[in-house]
């Protein structure tokens, strides 16, 4: 089955904002009785600022993709299973910052004597902290649920797989094995993300002879070409023809 690999989402961003504000808990906890309460409130502020530009591009990027599993589902591909792994990944991350760190600082505060002003940053400080994690976790929950949603869709008849199909079997019947040697076992549909976009392109063997004549290459990429839109004109168009040789791209042909 032809594979697509969404580009990667990880929590690493995120995470960092994450250890940061745990960073400065454990810091006022630490300095308690001798603290730069102006000093500690600056960070805060700041680190407030880049949470915030953190949480949009979060959410950007993750609309992004969900997007792009949508495309990539009505165009044939199942990606949902990726959305869902990369959502779990996320939401693995938030739950044990919460449950394990955040809480164990909370209990902590609980236990110490501090000044009252102290406290209370601290206080603002957790609840930054944990708006922080909901923002995130509220943005991979959606992921999760849009992918879900995604699995239960039907995926129509005509679709770039069929596409890829069409394309294979009119090579075989216009080309003959000498100038496209293993069609059938090489033959392979490349879906390639470009911006928002996902463009796909086969990647097409051809033997040498063939691969030395532009001219050849030109004349039976139309042919392919005008093979599809008899069959199925809705499907020209929708992918690339990239003829292959030792490794290397001969030519390129929209189809």
């Amino acid at each position: 089955m032809i594979a697509l690999a969404l580009d990667p989402f990880t929590p690493e961003r995120p995470l960092k904002i994450a250890q940061q504000y745990v960073s400065l808990i454990h810091g006022v906890l630490e300095g308690r009785n001798d603290l730069n309460l102006e000093q500690v409130q600056r960070l805060q502020h700041a680190l407030e600022t880049v949470a915030n530009g953190t949480v949009a591009e979060v959410r950007f990027d993750a609309e992004r993709l969900m997007y792009l599993a949508e495309r990539a589902a009505a165009d044939g591909f199942a990606v949902h299973d990726q959305l869902i792994e990369i959502a779990a990944a996320h939401e693995a991350e938030i739950k044990r910052l919460g449950n394990d760190v955040i809480r164990e600082y909370k209990a902590l505060a609980r236990k110490l004597q501090m000044p009252q002003r102290v406290s209370a940053l601290l206080r603002g400080l957790i609840e930054d902290a944990e708006a922080f994690q909901d923002e995130w976790l509220t943005v991979v929950r959606q992921m999760r649920h849009r992918a879900l949603a995604v699995s239960r869709r039907r995926t129509g008849a005509v679709n770039l797989v069929t596409a890829w199909e069409l394309h294979v079997a009119a090579l075989a019947e216009i080309a003959g094995e000498q100038d496209l040697p293993g069609l059938a076992e090489a033959a392979e549909l490349r879906p390639r993300i470009a911006g928002d976009m996902i463009v796909y392109e086969l990647d097409v063997p051809v033997g040498p002879d063939l691969a030395g004549d532009a001219g050849r290459l030109a004349g039976l990429a139309n042919a392919v070409h005008d093979r599809v839109e008899n069959a199925i004109p809705l499907l020209c168009g929708t992918l690339a023809l990239r003829f292959i040789h030792s490794g290397q791209a001969v030519a390129a042909h929209d189809a």
